[in-house]
């Protein structure tokens, strides 16, 4: 009787521990199945984000190009024909070697953003700040630029905003981007809106204009790396970094940044800042 009875204890204890083998060797197998998924979309991505470098790298080429060019031929024109220019064509070259400079500037601060925001070392630097003088700084800066594109810009300010901690020089960044923009994708005669308005205890920033719009398929797209939305002549413009470092800027402030569409055309670019 009491060998039945060890038997028995003895069967019970291998089953338990047949189910238990049998559990682990089930998770270990779910797990292997979990990581080969996860491998698999891994490498999806990885082919996604070198497909899409291969795309970035000639447009980038070709935006580095453009002001390089500009330098070289200005500084070729004031070495070789230096005595025989003016003041005022000097003066032009220069200014144009500038600008071109400043182009370039850009561009590697864009790049070097970008590669902050990836490793997770971006960082935003907040002290007291006035945007409504934020905001008119801007706007100032983009209408000799919109003048000659025939088009206006008007600052409409909510007043009884006051001061609170933002990055400021990041803020200018992020509306210049917005306006540089509009400005782009806005036929002559157009009508650039930069605003203010206080939202609960955000601080809400819009940028409208009376261009050709966005395409609903392409909004979801705008804020990706390397994007680039279509202007009016199917053409793209720019290296698609200006609105992922935007949204990078926004976020790094505690914000949301969207695009709507402007009544009756055109876009209407909006982005929140906490005022706590």
């Amino acid at each position: 009787m009491e060998q039945t009875t060890v038997l028995n204890i003895l069967v019970i204890l291998e089953s338990i521990l047949l189910l238990v083998i049998s559990f682990i060797l089930f998770s270990k197998t779910r797990n292997l199945t979990k990581l080969k998924k996860y491998e698999e979309e891994i490498i999806k991505m990885k082919a996604k984000n070198e497909a899409k470098m291969g795309d970035f790298l000639p447009i980038l080429v070709h935006e580095l190009r453009s002001p390089l060019s500009v330098i070289k031929g200005a500084a070729d024109l004031l070495m070789k024909e230096a005595n025989g220019l003016s003041a005022d064509q000097i003066h032009t070259l220069l200014n144009q070697i500038k600008s071109s400079s400043n182009s370039l500037l850009d561009m590697v601060g864009s790049i070097l953003d970008v590669s902050k925001m990836e490793s997770g070392k971006f960082e935003v630097n907040k002290s007291f700040n006035n945007m409504e003088a934020v905001l008119k700084e801007v706007c100032s800066y983009f209408e000799p630029l919109a003048k000659v594109r025939g088009l206006t810009i008007e600052c409409q300010i909510d007043e009884s905003i006051m001061n609170f901690s933002f990055d400021a020089e990041r803020i200018k960044q992020v509306v210049g981007n917005l306006i540089s923009n509009a400005i782009k994708f806005s036929p002559e005669g157009g009508n650039i809106i930069v605003s203010s308005k206080k939202v609960g205890s955000d601080c809400q920033i819009s940028v409208c204009d009376t261009g050709v719009g966005i395409k609903d398929s392409e909004k979801p797209l705008l804020f990706q790396k390397f994007y680039q939305a279509s202007n009016q002549d199917g053409i793209k413009k720019g290296t698609g970094l200006g609105l992922y470092i935007s949204r990078g800027i926004v976020e790094a402030h505690g914000g949301k940044i969207w695009v709507e569409n402007n009544i009756p055309k055109g876009s209407k670019f909006i982005f929140t800042i906490p005022m706590n």
